[in-house]
């Protein structure tokens, strides 16, 4: 844990900007919905009034700001991939918030162990969820079209890890969209990841196979109550509510790509193990083959983590090569010839 909190810390670093007034590039718009309350987006000022298509981005799981200010560092973390800037002239490029956070705000960073902080409210508690997240997701493809000169013919949703769970389910609700990628989620419930993270534990001899499946009755028994109470916003598992995790369990995101006609781009790092594992992620393209549907592109990445960085060992030491820049410039091309 200690080494992948170690790996986390430089993966911030990595995301972050020099400048203290990233805000400034941006254009911000505020929703007020009666169902889904306060909802953010923004793009870049940049060409912002050309017509372009829209590229959406929707990041992954935690209460912290889209745009993470640390105060000691005088910088902004950006919880997407700084890769997606170099988009922001031939796309309206979006980001979105979530509920009861702002999309810019300050973080409090740990000065033990480096890491970030940012005060749970009543308002994230009581909104997250899958459904959040998708319908705010789909009011803002909407509002998008109307603010901004929009070019209809290409609608591309991206989700990364939690991200990418949704984005298929805004693709189900609004059928604006037209392209929809998924960068290392799981295709099944996100629940089932923790069961084969103790499995392989076991047979890669870190535990024994007794203690595997102790550890996975537990988490059985945690399953349970969620289950018994989905609407609990009080109840925690995992430091999240047991609303998060039912609702996030309501329905897998495979169920949702299959749903869905148009083409689905799904990305996995053969090297992601605990954020959503690609074994968990492999289903999809079983699923797909059975059903004889013809609209995924699955590529694995065989080295690449959860983040999109290949490790490779070398002389006992760990590089980190990060693949995104060529992964989003497929990911362009892969949106022109489908």
């Amino acid at each position: 844990m200690k080494q992948f909190l170690i790996f986390c810390i430089l993966l911030f670093a990595n995301h972050s900007f020099s400048q203290s007034d990233l805000k400034e590039q941006f254009k911000i718009f505020t929703i007020e919905d009666k169902k889904l309350g306060k909802v953010e987006f923004c793009t870049f000022k940049s060409t912002i009034d050309k017509k372009k298509p829209i590229l959406l981005f929707i990041h992954g799981s935690g209460n912290e700001p889209t745009f993470a200010y640390q105060t000691d560092l005088k910088t902004y973390a950006w919880k997407g991939f700084l890769e997606i800037e170099k988009y922001k002239d031939k796309y309206h490029v979006i980001c979105v918030s979530k509920p009861g956070i702002p999309l810019f705000d300050t973080v409090q960073k740990d000065p033990v162990n480096f890491s970030t902080s940012y005060p749970m409210n009543d308002e994230f508690k009581n909104r997250y969820s899958l459904e959040w997240r998708a319908e705010a997701a789909s009011l803002i493809i909407d509002k998008a079209i109307k603010l901004l000169p929009v070019d209809k013919s290409k609608i591309l949703v991206i989700g990364h890890s939690q991200g990418g769970q949704v984005a298929p389910k805004v693709a189900v609700l609004n059928k604006k969209v037209t392209h929809v990628v998924i960068l290392n989620a799981n295709s099944l419930n996100h629940l089932y990841d923790f069961v084969l993270q103790e499995r392989l534990a076991s047979f890669k001899g870190e535990q024994t196979f007794e203690q595997t499946q102790h550890n996975i009755d537990s988490l059985f028994t945690e399953y349970k109550k969620i289950f018994a109470e989905p609407e609990s916003r009080t109840k925690l598992w995992n430091d999240e509510t047991y609303y998060r995790w039912a609702s996030f369990s309501d329905e897998t995101p495979l169920e949702n790509m299959l749903k869905l006609k148009i083409p689905i781009y799904v990305v996995a790092g053969g090297k992601d193990i605990w954020q959503s594992f690609v074994m968990n992620t492999d289903y999809v393209e079983i699923e797909f083959l059975r059903y004889k549907k013809n609209n995924l592109t699955y590529k694995v990445f065989p080295n690449a983590n959860h983040f999109l960085q290949d490790e490779i060992e070398e002389n006992g030491k760990t590089n980190y090569i990060n693949i995104k820049p060529q992964l989003f410039k497929d990911i362009d091309e892969w949106t022109n010839n489908k």
